[in-house]
């Protein structure tokens, strides 16, 4: 495997087990306690990370190829804005129990990490891949799943130390 693919499914994987770690001693109705971060359960939290990587997974092999805007990003505004989407798909997974927007969101993961591993190095270090992106693919990847899953792991980290 290439440095940079290695590098990123590494990144994504540590990240990943930090969140998972922190969630393995709560309870089911820790998971599905509403408002606890911010309005959302935890539950919710996954069930948004768990739609976002899915729409990363589904738009990038063609964004790759194209350089085109997806498509979602004008569906995601028809939604008037990103919280009316957030709400939309969140809403549209309330009826998994914890467990199973777990194993939603450990698919999403595993669909991610299939689709590096069928990019080559050159795919990942391009850099400006398309005009609304001056760094690479890696980097848009890392940035766009990465990044976000970070920032919500690090509020419902903080919501298990409130409560």
């Amino acid at each position: 495997m290439s440095d940079t693919k290695t590098q990123l499914i590494a990144t994504l994987t540590q990240e990943r087990q930090q969140l998972l770690t922190a969630l393995e001693p709560l309870s089911t109705e820790a998971l599905n306690a509403e408002d606890v971060v911010g309005t959302w359960s935890i539950k919710n939290v996954l069930a948004h990370l768990t739609a976002w990587e899915n729409v990363v997974v589904g738009f990038l092999p063609e964004r790759i190829a194209t350089g085109k805007r997806p498509a979602i990003f004008d569906q995601i505004n028809e939604d008037d804005d990103e919280d009316g989407w957030n709400a939309k798909v969140v809403q549209s997974a309330a009826h998994l129990t914890p467990q199973e927007q777990l194993a939603a969101f450990a698919a999403a993961r595993d669909d991610m990490l299939r689709l590096i591993g069928s990019l080559d190095e050159a795919t990942l270090d391009r850099d400006h891949p398309w005009s609304s992106w001056d760094g690479t693919v890696a980097e848009y990847i890392l940035s766009s799943v990465g990044d976000h899953e970070r920032e919500h792991r690090e509020a419902i980290l903080a919501a298990i130390q409130h409560n």
